[in-house]
């Protein structure tokens, strides 16, 4: 060692020990690890920490773990497209599920950007605010028994739109339903038939908060004779021809939770009715509000909107866990603190449609495996005005007036996936 660097290794030091004196002076002390994890920091990269029963309404999924984040104080634009996606196939879920498959399972999917609760052009941006890593901590302070149990990938809000899957023709083969033996029927209006000539979400296993709402020219002819011909409509609807409003009253709100979840439904949906003839007789009488039970196989819905939707996350376990949300506070505590109760278009804005996940800092417990979660998704306007219904007999006709009302499966909702390429791209 040279007496340069003997001279400059004494410098560092003095400036060290002056430095250190300094801090001691100002009154600043060292802290230990238990007290540094109380302590959030600002800059690019955050991290936190929260504990599973600190925040508003604690279950028994929350309580047993410690939540440490790490993320981003920034925004990220993502724009992609994936032939396939595949997350958690086989395992124990084959047993929960009651069929062999994937947690999560979609083809041909497009994160791109909105317009409105539509696509945005191609190569649109999907925008994830704050974008961050969570891990669920178990046994956190016991050293030789903690544990990691989960881990979350997600982001305080997220804007865009995602696109799934394809719609097949007469005479086009469907080269992703080819397993499920349904084949394309172009002419039907409901059944499998209807499915033949979808792909999309095969598998889901999340929490969807969904916002829906269609409008649908129904065609039927009761016992043969009597014809029905008439539009309705459930949820909030921004077309003319139906009488659905478009405000948060008219709003219908369903949440979904499940592992691998194949279908999207709506028990006792009630539909108001407008038209000519026997329709006209029923707004007479009062009785042109009608009920359905639909239920849609998640092929045939080929995009779902993210407006800024808060708590947008993927995330693997091997437990059932219940993440913090991301503000720390309950949905219905922050639409009151932005002043939006009564007015945002969500089920926690609303008194007669909140359900108890609004009431709590945790997001809806996530299944084993993994989960994709979404409070606040939105499927609205869907539109049809060409819905076959055939022969109705006297009792389809009675059950279509009360609750659950008259069965719809497998409807076909005309719903067309986006397009998310041009030019020389080839992946639509």
């Amino acid at each position: 060692m040279n007496k340069k660097t003997i001279k400059t290794l004494s410098l560092f030091l003095v400036l060290a020990t002056t430095k250190v004196s300094a801090l001691n002076q100002s009154g600043l002390v060292e802290l230990e690890e238990s007290e540094l994890r109380t302590v959030s920091g600002q800059g690019l990269f955050v991290a936190d920490m929260v504990r599973g029963d600190e925040l508003a309404n604690p279950n028994a999924y929350s309580t047993p773990f410690n939540f440490y984040r790490v993320g981003m104080d920034g925004e990220m634009q993502l724009n992609l497209n994936m032939t396939k996606l595949q997350l958690g196939c086989g395992g124990v879920n084959d047993l929960l599920s009651g069929h062999a498959g994937c947690d999560i399972d979609i083809d041909y999917v497009s994160m791109m950007g909105r317009n409105g609760y539509k696509p945005g052009e191609p190569q649109s941006p999907v925008i994830l605010d704050r974008p961050y890593m969570e891990f669920a901590i178990k046994n956190d302070d016991t050293r030789t028994m903690r544990e990691v149990v989960g881990i979350k990938i997600g982001a305080a809000t997220v804007d865009g739109f995602m696109a799934t899957g394809r719609r097949y023709y007469q005479g086009v083969a469907n080269e992703e339903n080819t397993g499920f033996g349904s084949a394309c029927n172009p002419g039907a209006f409901t059944g499998s038939g209807v499915v033949g000539c979808h792909s999309g979400l095969n598998t889901v296993s999340g929490f969807l908060g969904t916002d829906l709402s269609l409008s649908m020219r129904v065609k039927a002819a009761v016992i043969g004779i009597v014809p029905l011909d008439a539009w309705g409509c459930t949820g909030r609807t921004t077309t003319t021809v139906d009488l659905c409003g478009t405000s948060q009253s008219d709003s219908i709100f369903v949440d979904l939770a499940g592992t691998r979840m194949q279908s999207l439904g709506l028990r006792a949906a009630e539909l108001q009715l407008n038209g000519d003839g026997v329709v006209s007789f029923l707004e007479f009488i009062g009785l042109n509000d009608v009920y359905a039970q639909l239920n849609a196989d998640a092929r045939t819905v080929h995009g779902l909107a993210f407006e800024n939707t808060g708590d947008f996350f993927l995330s693997f376990q091997r437990e059932p866990v219940a993440y913090p949300r991301y503000s720390k506070i309950s949905p219905t505590q922050e639409y009151a603190d932005a002043g939006l109760m009564g007015v945002a278009l969500d089920a926690c804005a609303t008194t007669n449609q909140a359900t108890p996940r609004c009431a709590s800092g945790y997001a809806v417990p996530a299944n084993t495996g993994w989960w994709m979660n979404a409070p606040s998704a939105k499927l609205v306007d869907v539109y049809n005005d060409n819905m076959e219904l055939g022969s109705l007999s006297i009792g389809d006709a009675v059950s279509l007036l009360g609750a659950p009302g008259f069965p719809i499966v497998n409807p076909e909702l005309n719903f067309h996936r986006a397009q998310n390429c041009y030019g020389s791209s080839t992946f639509c």
